[in-house]
């Protein structure tokens, strides 16, 4: 009878260290697993939503929404929710948030373009050369450089360059073309880029989920 005793209380003691084992066992490959799964699983997701803000986004420029006007950067914002671009409690947008679209409009230099400023193509400095023709921001505007440059010139309040600008400024060229699309003289390409933060779903400080970008070319 003693000797019973005596072995269930071994069977308890190896019970109570299987549990031990598998919590420590837990604690440094479960969690962090489950962890990891999570947050891969949460930047598809994240992933999925921002390349839809950035498709919306152009979609509106394509059919002639002008997005330098507040009401209408609001629509975009709106499409963006619970990604942290909008000013809390409106649909704004955060200069200092988590999210940015970069609208740009790009254009190839026709000689038509070149006449209209009185100049012939030859003394022509942006002739069949691709330039940006207009620049909208929306958000948090140091997030990224745009994959298209930056125009030398400053955009007027509605995001637009004079044709004088763009045929005569080299600085005002688009980088990435005819790489990125090739257009024939004279017409647009409508470029949107959207970058968004993500690192709140970084459950660990090792863990490096950062900005999402997402690019469309019309």
């Amino acid at each position: 009878m003693r000797h019973e005793e005596i072995m269930n209380g071994n069977h308890s003691s190896e019970r109570g260290n299987s549990i031990l084992e598998f919590a420590l066992v837990a604690s440094f490959f479960l969690v962090p697993m489950l962890a990891g799964s999570y947050s891969i699983g949460m930047s598809l997701v994240k992933s999925l939503e921002v390349g839809q803000v950035c498709r919306d986004a152009n979609i509106m420029v394509v059919r002639g929404v002008d997005l330098s006007q507040s009401d209408n950067q609001a629509i975009v914002v709106s499409t963006a929710s619970g990604l942290g671009m909008n000013i809390s409690g409106t649909n704004n947008p955060n200069p200092s948030g988590l999210g940015e679209v970069i609208l740009t409009t790009v254009h190839l230099v026709s000689s038509n373009d070149c006449a209209a400023v009185g100049l012939a193509t030859d003394a022509c400095p942006n002739f069949n050369t691709y330039v940006i023709t207009r620049r909208i921001y929306i958000g948090n505007n140091s997030m990224i450089t745009s994959a298209t440059g930056n125009p030398a010139d400053t955009p007027a309040s509605n995001g637009t360059l004079t044709l004088t600008q763009y045929v005569n400024d080299t600085g005002d060229q688009a980088t990435g073309f005819p790489a990125l699309v090739t257009l024939t003289s004279g017409t647009d390409a409508y470029i949107a880029e959207a970058a968004f933060n993500i690192s709140a779903i970084n459950v660990f400080s090792i863990q490096q989920m950062g900005t999402i970008y997402a690019r469309n070319i019309s």
